[in-house]
């Protein structure tokens, strides 16, 4: 009985495919072996839009700490790009 031999690659590319593109839209080049210059521009740019938007949200809880249903909401965004922070520091 003749069978091909699954790689490990072919499996990997159609079992992660969807994150391993969310991955590459976030900026994190993800098994990559060459990266473009207008990747690494693209990259450069989700890297200070997203980080300045981090430590925008951080301001904006300390200035609005007064109104604590503004400072709520804001802490409500902030959780979350706090989890996609630590995995984006992760995976790089």
């Amino acid at each position: 009985m003749n069978r091909k031999e699954a790689t490990l690659k072919g499996l990997s590319g159609s079992r992660f495919g969807s994150t391993i593109f969310l991955l590459r839209m976030a900026g994190i080049p993800f098994q990559m072996k060459k990266i473009s210059t207008i990747y690494a521009i693209y990259m450069r740019t989700v890297i200070i839009c997203f980080s300045t938007t981090y430590l925008g949200t951080f301001g904006d809880v300390y200035v609005h700490r007064d109104d604590l249903l503004r400072a709520m909401a804001t802490v409500r965004a902030l959780l979350p790009f706090t989890n996609v922070m630590w995995i984006f520091s992760y995976c790089r």
